[in-house]
């Protein structure tokens, strides 16, 4: 037989029942699931700005890579252009005396386009030292610059109605020193 002081189980309505195990919590928890979606999106939009700024960086260091190419290019060119445009100006310069030229080297895009300065200096009877600075792109603030210089031996010249153009010093060896 039953106790008349204890309900039967179907008797206690649901409110009265403990929920999780918590006993008699009333309180809901409202608003985490806000802040658990304002969270996510806080972290959404620093991913998405640091994708952004390594995309950026990767991008300037492959403008500045190729603008150090092109400016290399450039400066040979400018050394094989003075060498082969040489004249008797060059020849009757006095000793320590110099000629500066300045050449545009345009091409299809206009980040490839280069300045070239070069300088012819001779430094003694025969020697004569030819120096290129090349600056990427032309237009605007240089990204890149190349410094190229050749050292030239001229050989005397008996007839002074061919002017040949002076040839480069070779490296030498170590052996060839002592």
């Amino acid at each position: 037989m039953r106790c008349s002081r204890v309900p039967a189980r179907r008797d206690v309505p649901m409110s009265a029942l403990p929920r999780r195990g918590v006993p008699w919590r009333s309180v809901p928890r409202r608003g985490v699931v806000l802040v658990a979606v304002i969270a996510l999106l806080a972290l959404g939009a620093a991913l998405i700005a640091g994708a952004f700024a390594a995309a950026r960086g990767a991008a300037r260091a492959t403008r500045s890579a190729r603008a150090a190419v092109v400016a290399h290019a450039a400066a040979r060119r400018g050394l094989v252009r003075t060498l082969s445009s040489w004249s008797a100006t060059d020849d009757s310069l006095g000793i320590g005396a110099f000629t500066t030229r300045a050449f545009t080297d345009s091409a299809a895009v206009a980040a490839d386009s280069a300045d070239i300065r070069a300088r012819v200096q001779r430094l003694s009877a025969s020697r004569f030292i030819v120096s290129t600075e090349a600056s990427v792109p032309s237009a605007r603030a240089p990204i890149a610059r190349r410094r190229m210089r050749v050292l030239l031996e001229r050989a005397p010249t008996i007839d002074t109605t061919v002017v040949q153009p002076p040839r480069p010093i070779t490296r030498w060896a170590s052996a060839d020193l002592y």
